[in-house]
C-alpha cells in the first residue's frame, strides 16, 4: 500500500540533494526520509517540510540538530566506531600507526564514526596513533591517492580504514600496488558485495557495516506506521526483521541493531 520513490544525487552534492528534498516537499509526499551529506543545508528545508504536515526522517545518517522526527540508525555511531578499531586492533596489536580515508567531512555520521575511533584509541589503546584523517571528492581514486600518499609519509604505517564504500576500494587497491597486502591492514564500512573480492584477494582484511535491506525496510515501515497515525513510545516488533528494534527517546533514534562484521569466512553468506 506504499508509493515508493527513490531518488538521489550523483555526487555527494548537498545542494543538489537539497534540491530533490524540495521537490519531494512540493509534489505533497506525505513521509519523506533522507540521509543527509550537510545539517545545515536542510535545516530551514526540514522545518518547513513538518510545518505542512510532512514526516521527516533521516535514515542511514541523521540530522540531529533539525526537527526532524525520527532517526532510523542502522547501528549506534559510537558502536561503529569502537567495532572497526576492535577489530583492526585484534589483528595489528595494540600499537602502531593508522591512517583514516573519508568521504566528504559534511556527512555528519562518518565524522561521528571519525570521532568514535580517536575517542576509543585515546581512552584504550593508547598506542594508536592516527596520523592523518584525509576526506575525499567522494571516489576512489582520490582515496587511492590518499592511501598511497599515508603510505609514502609513514613506512612503518599498519592500517588503513576507510569510512565509505566510495573509499574502501580505492584504499585495497592502494595497498594492493604497493605490495603490501602483508603488512598494512585495510579495513572500512562498506557492503560484502563492494569488498569482497578485495577480502578474498588478502588486500582487505574485513568490513564493518549492517544489512542496508533491513535498514531500507525498516524506513519505509516507520514511516508508513506514522503516517497512520502509528506512534513510537518504546521498543516493538517488526513482521520481516527476527529482531527487536529500539527505540532511545533521548534522541528519537530507531534502532536496527548491532554492526556486523564481514570477513573472509562469512562474506559470501551475504548479497547486497
Amino acid at each position: 500500500g506504499v508509493e515508493y520513490v527513490q531518488e538521489g544525487p550523483t555526487s555527494t552534492n548537498a545542494a543538489d540533494q537539497l534540491r530533490i528534498f524540495e521537490s519531494f516537499v512540493n509534489q505533497g509526499f506525505d513521509v519523506i526520509a533522507i540521509s543527509p551529506l550537510d545539517e545545515e543545508t536542510l535545516k530551514p528545508a526540514i522545518s518547513r517540510a513538518i510545518e505542512q504536515g510532512i514526516i521527516v526522517l533521516t535514515s542511514d545518517a541523521d540530522a540531529p540538530g533539525s526537527d526532524r522526527q525520527f532517526f532510523v540508525a542502522q547501528a549506534l555511531d559510537q558502536d561503529l566506531g569502537y567495532t572497526l578499531l576492535d577489530e583492526a586492533v585484534d589483528r595489528i596489536g595494540e600499537s602502531g600507526k593508522i591512517a583514516i580515508v573519508s568521504d566528504s567531512p559534511t556527512i555528519q555520521s562518518m565524522q561521528n564514526w571519525i570521532a568514535a575511533i580517536e575517542e576509543r584509541a585515546e581512552t584504550t589503546y593508547p598506542e594508536i596513533e592516527i596520523v592523518s584523517v584525509d576526506h575525499t571528492d567522494g571516489t576512489a581514486q582520490r582515496a587511492y591517492q590518499f592511501a598511497t600518499d599515508a603510505m609514502t609519509r609513514n613506512p612503518d604505517l599498519k592500517a588503513i580504514l576507510g569510512m565509505a564504500s566510495t573509499t574502501c576500494p580505492g584504499i585495497a587497491q592502494a595497498v594492493e600496488a604497493a605490495g603490501l597486502n602483508d603488512e598494512v591492514l585495510t579495513a572500512g564500512y562498506c557492503s560484502p558485495n563492494t569488498a569482497r573480492d578485495a577480502i578474498k584477494s588478502g588486500a582487505m582484511d574485513f568490513s564493518v557495516l549492517w544489512n542496508p535491506a533491513d535498514l531500507g525496510y525498516l524506513t519505509v515501515w516507520v514511516g508508513d506506521y506514522l503516517a497512520d497515525g502509528g506512534q513510537i513510545t518504546g521498543d516493538f516488533e517488526v513482521e520481516g526483521l527476527e529482531q527487536t528494534i529500539q527505540y532511545l527517546p533521548e534522541n528519537d533514534v530507531i534502532l536496527l541493531g548491532p554492526p556486523a562484521v564481514f570477513t573472509e569466512e562469512n562474506v559470501d553468506d551475504f548479497d547486497f
